[in-house]
């Protein structure tokens, strides 16, 4: 639920920021520049209908790449934890996503910040050496990625 809380609450602190910086900065920034740059073409009801519907779509993607991990920690044989360890680990590193409310360079930072704490966690959790979780946060990234892109443009 923690993380679920997160992610349906980043288009609402994006629309906020967007907010702020368009009605503090006027003279620096093109109103359309501001529009596009923050999503301020979608209204709080119209982000507030899109979470709802993109909840399942968060927990499926959650659950999933908390599998492709513990998945690639099990072949690197760093895998001591159960599942549910390397599930709370995915869940905990969350919060990073808020870096995705600025614009452009939002989301490199985003991904940068949750494979670090990824990295830290999935080690102290699982209790294995760090070159058996490095490789498993590489192979990951990509999915990273991939997965950022389509949920946060």
């Amino acid at each position: 639920m923690f993380a679920m809380g997160i992610l349906v609450s980043i288009p609402f602190a994006r629309i906020a920021l967007g907010n702020l910086v368009g009605a503090m900065a006027e003279e620096y920034f093109a109103p359309h520049t501001v529009i596009f740059a923050f999503s301020l073409w979608q209204t709080p009801l119209a982000a507030a209908q899109q979470q709802v519907l993109l909840l399942p779509l968060y927990a499926a993607g959650m659950l999933l790449y908390a599998l492709f991990i513990h998945a690639m920690l099990w072949l690197a044989r760093g895998k001591n934890a159960s599942y549910a360890a390397t599930l709370q680990c995915v869940c905990y590193a969350a919060p990073c996503w808020y870096l995705t409310i600025f614009p452009y360079s939002g989301v490199p930072a985003a991904l940068v910040y949750v494979s670090i704490f990824l990295a830290y966690s999935l080690r102290a959790t699982h209790h294995t050496k760090w070159s058996r979780v490095l490789p498993v946060i590489a192979m990951g990234f990509p999915v990273l990625f991939i997965i950022c892109s389509l949920l946060f443009p």
